[in-house]
């Protein structure tokens, strides 16, 4: 049994890594096509680690697809790296107020997506910065020994996102015997795709999650972009009984490490 384990790992790992190579040719061979897969969700639990940098990002890029995965009985945790305190433009709050309005947001969030494990590690907005890697943070992140780790895309337009990113890149280099399948997700900027998740069943309970986020729907009609690209996403299922989906750049780890050292360091 454990060598026909051993071979369907390889090949899925050899699939995935033929994905990621259609990926970086889709900028010079107009004749390559790659449409996402679509995730199932059979099969043994797993162990889920979700990395958000705000309080909102997991819900907004991921949270029908962590919905599949409580409701299977995946094992959730998600890991908030801000404090979030810049995220709030009123004078009027000191940031200990602000910070416990964001907190309280994501923590009804939290609820809302059925997640009882979180970690939130009140990063000031400084510290997301290329050279600092708050390695003892990745520590706690990799002792969860993850299946699966969600996090922005690689290629995600945002500060913040990509750093994140560089951070996540310099833990896998650290800890080389965790090697996860790593999904990024799309928030600022649309993905060349490899995976897509149908949230058809799961969107009326996402947008009630991404409802626990008032502070930060007051400028920025969220709910209205994130439907539009979840509903965007459902064209690549064909048909008409998907209406909504999220999209993912699915990679296994070495892959991932090796596209971002190559991109990015």
């Amino acid at each position: 049994m454990t060598g026909v384990r051993q071979i369907l790992e390889y090949l899925s790992v050899r699939r995935l890594r033929q994905r990621a190579r259609q990926i970086v040719d889709l900028a010079t061979d107009p004749s390559v096509t790659v449409y996402p897969r679509p995730i199932d969700f059979h099969g043994a639990a797993r162990r889920v680690v979700v990395l958000t940098p705000h309080a909102d990002d997991e819900t907004f890029g991921a949270g029908g697809t962590i919905l599949r995965h409580r409701q299977r009985g995946d094992a959730v945790t998600v890991v908030l790296f801000s404090d979030n305190v810049a995220s709030i433009d009123d004078d009027h709050l000191t940031d200990d107020d602000k910070r416990d309005i964001r907190e309280r947001e994501f923590r009804n969030a939290m609820d809302m997506l059925g997640v009882g494990d979180s970690i939130l590690l009140r990063l000031g907005n400084r510290s997301f910065r290329d050279r600092v890697y708050p390695q003892s943070v990745f520590r706690r992140v990799i002792e969860k020994e993850p299946d699966v780790l969600y996090l922005p895309s690689l290629f995600d337009n945002h500060h913040d996102h990509r750093i994140l990113n560089l951070w996540f890149l310099r833990a896998l280099q650290d800890h080389p015997r965790v090697r996860p399948l790593v999904r990024g997700y799309e928030v600022w900027s649309p993905l060349p795709a490899t995976a897509a998740v149908d949230i058809t069943r799961q969107i009326e309970r996402k947008r009630a999650a991404m409802h626990c986020y008032p502070s930060q729907q007051e400028a920025i009609d969220y709910q209205h972009h994130i439907d539009g690209l979840n509903a965007y996403r459902a064209m690549t299922f064909g048909g008409r009984s998907v209406r909504y989906a999220e999209a993912f750049l699915e990679l296994p780890a070495d892959a991932y490490l090796e596209l971002g050292i190559s991109t990015v360091f």
